[in-house]
């Protein structure tokens, strides 16, 4: 299960219309990391809280985006996304070849989130979001 269905499985939040985790109490201002272990822990409760996510009638964040990747319904074009907002070794590698295609964007964005030499230029959606 990768980050963003575990944090939505404990209820930390929901997908946002950006494709970001939505908490009532941060917005998209969330950053998700994990620990693998086989340490034993002690079992925790998670907060009771219904997260019922980006508010319906807000559009900020599909109305800030410089390239136009995220579209009414919520639907981001990551592509376009990462195209934009990110500079990395390997992305420029592929872009420089232009062998880059819509599949390749999940593994390059699995491969930047752990590549600490990636940087993300953008984060109009996160910065615009009047939800704190």
């Amino acid at each position: 299960m990768g980050q963003l269905p575990a944090a939505e499985a404990v209820g930390m939040g929901k997908l946002g219309k950006n494709g970001l985790l939505f908490n009532s109490t941060y917005g998209p201002r969330l950053l998700l990391g994990g620990i693998v272990t086989t340490a034993p822990l002690q079992k925790i409760a998670w907060p009771e809280k219904d997260e019922s996510g980006c508010p319906e009638n807000c559009f900020v964040c599909q109305e800030k985006c410089p390239v136009a990747a995220i579209d009414k319904t919520g639907k981001v074009n990551r592509l376009a996304c990462l195209k934009h907002s990110m500079k990395s070794p390997i992305f420029s590698h592929f872009m420089r070849t232009n062998e880059i295609g819509a599949e390749d964007a999940p593994m390059i964005n699995h491969l930047t989130a752990v590549d600490d030499h990636s940087m993300y230029l953008c984060i109009e959606c996160v910065s615009a979001c009047p939800y704190i």
